[in-house]
């Protein structure tokens, strides 16, 4: 085994064959891609990429993993040998999709996937990773190992892999219900790995403890919850980590509030797609996948460096617009109406001296559907009472995170420095009127 020392979880171990994909091109990509965009000039410290993320979220899939199937032995078959063999198969795939789930984000991550082609996503590009780079030959490695040692029901490919963390293959005779979409659900859902690594990530290296939760305690309670009725295995928390839950979903609450849709971040990302949609070719990334992987945040800069556009200057400079106006973080509609007639007048008056955002944003997923103890979605948290094995949902047990159903939506109108004061001044006599 080899080991990188991870500032958020310690020690991560690695086998050999993890070791390759780690080392190849595309994932060593993964060093040059910013985690949180332009944060970092806001939060200095928020250097941090997604190769680091990646390496957590592998790290956390099977230690959840291993803390469910402690406390539920046989809960992929009722023989103790099959199970056993799932046990070790499922643990490969879920480290498998935890290390390669970021491959195909673009520069910056998020910030610059409007220069997608049509209605291309990250998971694309991922996909084509997965299939047609070095990293299909590793993956492969690993599946004749299993193969070999379990026989042609284990074998481990990057089309299974795939499948599992797509999840939408379900008629697929090699789709194993409900084993496959309980394996999803560690990357996709609310209690997933995915978000365990980058709420404690992002709050380390941003000088923050708004991300900042119980994870040993966290993990410690979790275990699964079987509906035989439906045949759906999911993730879900004994009653005494409900504590330990309402300060995870808490903390991804505030982290989107305080930092990921900070308003000097927000401007600066919406300034950074505008600089590359001058400086890519067509104004798009490719799609062809070996060109598109030359892509980073290195090369980005080093356009950016080297252009005198005035676009690319504004980010360049780091000049930002005064934030004039902004409204609560949960806006309904009579906000949204107010917001618009002000936006309106402000644009009239100052034209192109005035820009907008609109954040509009699901903070968690626990959605008015999934209040009721009666949901049979496989979706909802449920909680599972030790001694009685009572199964209720967390929206019966906890009254702080039914005050924050409501998705988050957050209106700003921007205004340049030299007139941000009259902006303002004016927005108290429209709001007086």
């Amino acid at each position: 085994m080899y080991q990188f020392r991870d500032p958020i979880h310690g020690f991560i171990e690695v086998s050999e064959q993890e070791l390759k994909i780690i080392n190849s091109a595309p994932f060593q990509r993964l060093r040059n891609i910013r985690q949180l965009a332009t944060t970092y000039l806001v939060y200095h410290g928020a250097e941090h990429t997604r190769f680091g993320h990646s390496l957590g979220v592998m790290h956390l899939t099977s230690r959840v993993f291993d803390s469910i199937v402690q406390k539920n032995p046989l809960l992929f078959s009722d023989d103790v040998e099959q199970n056993e063999k799932k046990i070790d198969f499922y643990r490969q795939i879920l480290r498998l999709i935890g290390l390669t789930h970021d491959l195909g984000h673009a520069p910056f991550s998020h910030a610059s996937e409007k220069l997608f082609d049509k209605s291309r996503k990250h998971e694309d590009y991922t996909k084509e990773i997965l299939f047609n780079t070095e990293i299909s030959e590793y993956i492969n490695e690993i599946g004749n190992i299993y193969k070999e040692k379990y026989g042609d029901d284990y074998e481990i490919t990057p089309e299974l892999i795939w499948m599992i963390y797509d999840g939408k293959d379900v008629t697929n005779e090699k789709f194993i219900m409900p084993d496959f979409l309980f394996l999803k659900s560690f990357m996709d859902g609310e209690l997933d790995c995915d978000k365990m690594d980058y709420l404690l990530r992002d709050s380390h290296y941003c000088g923050v403890t708004y991300g900042t939760y119980d994870l040993n305690r966290f993990v410690s309670t979790l275990t699964v919850y079987k509906d035989t009725k439906y045949n759906t295995l999911q993730i879900a928390i004994e009653r005494g980590g409900i504590q330990a839950l309402e300060e995870f979903i808490l903390a991804r609450y505030f982290m989107f509030i305080q930092v990921y849709f900070h308003k000097t971040r927000r401007f600066l990302d919406k300034t950074l797609v505008d600089s590359l949609s001058e400086l890519l070719p067509n104004g798009k990334y490719p799609t062809d996948i070996n060109e598109y992987l030359t892509w980073t945040d290195t090369k980005v800069l080093s356009l950016i460096s080297n252009s005198e556009s005035n676009t690319v200057q504004l980010f360049k400079s780091r000049i930002v617009k005064t934030c004039v106006y902004e409204t609560t973080a949960h806006a309904n509609k009579s906000d949204n109406s107010k917001f618009r007639i002000i936006l309106k007048l402000l644009t009239n008056e100052y034209g192109d001296k005035i820009v907008s955002d609109s954040v509009d944003k699901e903070a968690h997923k626990l959605l008015p559907t999934l209040l009721s103890s009666k949901d049979d979605s496989g979706k909802g948290i449920m909680i599972i009472d030790d001694a009685t094995k009572e199964v209720t949902n967390i929206m019966d047990e906890s009254i702080i995170l039914g005050s924050i159903v409501q998705p988050i939506s957050i209106k700003r109108i921007y205004a340049e420095k030299s007139i941000s004061q009259k902006v303002i001044e004016k927005i108290k006599e429209l709001q007086m009127d």
